[in-house]
């Protein structure tokens, strides 16, 4: 007796094996890949805001550090004899300094308090008085 022929589907495999193979995803398969899609887009986005946190502060830095550095180099040319304070607006927030005398050198405080923080940038610095 001959061997009966196997029959075969439509996926090519013969039918005492398996089914055809699936062409297509499950909704829990799809289920796992938006929330690991999601999962990954929520923390791009707290790096992105972070960064921008991050060049904003140092951009105030930058900004605390050159009105400092103006204020010194005009204390320089100043007599030690005297003490000056103000304080100004700009776009980063408000702005203190004080600057006292001793009979050697100039000691300058200057404080930006920024809009979308609570702790002020403080900066300290003393420079020689002139001869």
């Amino acid at each position: 007796m001959l061997p009966k022929p196997r029959t075969r589907t439509l996926c090519g495999m013969h039918l005492h094996r398996a089914r055809c193979a699936r062409r297509a995803f499950t909704i829990i398969e799809l289920l796992v890949a938006l929330v690991l899609m999601g999962v990954a887009a929520a923390g791009l986005a707290g790096a992105l805001t972070g960064d921008r946190r991050l060049r904003d502060l140092a951009a105030a830095q930058a900004f605390a550090a050159d009105r400092a550095r103006e204020r010194l180099e005009l204390l320089a040319a100043l007599p030690c004899s005297s003490e000056a304070s103000g304080r100004s607006a700009s776009v980063w927030g408000l702005e203190r300094w004080r600057a006292s005398s001793s009979q050697v050198a100039w000691s300058l405080t200057d404080s930006l308090l920024l809009r979308r923080s609570a702790a002020p940038l403080v900066i300290e610095a003393r420079i020689a008085c002139p001869d």
